[in-house]
């Protein structure tokens, strides 16, 4: 064994005692803020509730971020990045750009209604908001999609932005809507219903579930 591979191997085993705390202590503040976030909308958070939550000490979190909204913040960036590296994994098998669109519409609801608590953190406790998280997880994965899909309808005549405005609004006040079905909650076909909602207000073609790809409801 050469002695880099000694060394490559000694890597997870040379963190010491105090940065193994730090660790822990940033990982128990994590999981404290994003369960808090998911109850409560941000400013009904406090850093004394998520370091309670922790079971650490107040002073402890100014170790880790500078304020509340950086935890949330960070929160929200990794589920993002979680949802996006779905997303961008995802190739619908079917070359018309509006059953394309339709197919990653549904996809991107279905991914996030299969995660409620994800979701959940994304509107803010249940809270949506224009310009918020999951405003902008939309507009990444949706936007283009969804101006190829206005020039083929009944809307190519409207600016896009109020299109968008009406599109996201609708979606965030159904997917909040959705979320308060705790009991017989399915995604899928929570999914099926606003991607068509959403395709149908726009006065878009729209697709029933019985008319659906099997590779459409993965």
């Amino acid at each position: 064994m050469t002695a880099q591979s000694k060394t490559m191997l000694d890597a997870p085993n040379s963190e010491n005692g105090y940065q193994r705390r730090r660790r822990e202590t940033r990982r128990v503040l994590m999981e404290a803020g994003r369960s808090l976030f998911i109850e409560k909308a941000i400013d009904q958070v406090s850093i004394e509730s998520i370091t309670a939550a922790a079971g650490v000490a107040k002073g402890s979190f100014y170790n880790h971020f500078e304020t509340r909204d950086a935890l949330y913040d960070e929160l929200i960036e990794l589920t993002i990045a979680d949802l996006m590296k779905k997303y961008e994994a995802y190739e619908p098998q079917v070359e018309d750009p509006l059953a394309q669109a339709h197919a990653r519409a549904r996809f991107t609801f279905y991914t996030l209604l299969s995660d409620p608590q994800a979701c959940r953190l994304l509107l803010q406790g249940g809270q949506p908001e224009r310009g918020g998280a999951i405003d902008r997880v939309l507009r990444l994965v949706l936007a283009d999609r969804l101006s190829e899909g206005v020039a083929l309808g009944t809307l190519s005549h409207i600016d896009l932005e109020l299109v968008y405005a009406a599109y996201f609004g609708l979606v965030t006040e159904t997917i909040g809507h959705l979320l308060t079905r705790e009991e017989g909650f399915d995604a899928a076909w929570a999914a099926d219903q606003v991607s068509d909602l959403c395709f149908a207000v726009l006065g878009l073609p729209h697709t029933s579930p019985a008319e659906k790809t099997p590779e459409a409801r993965t």
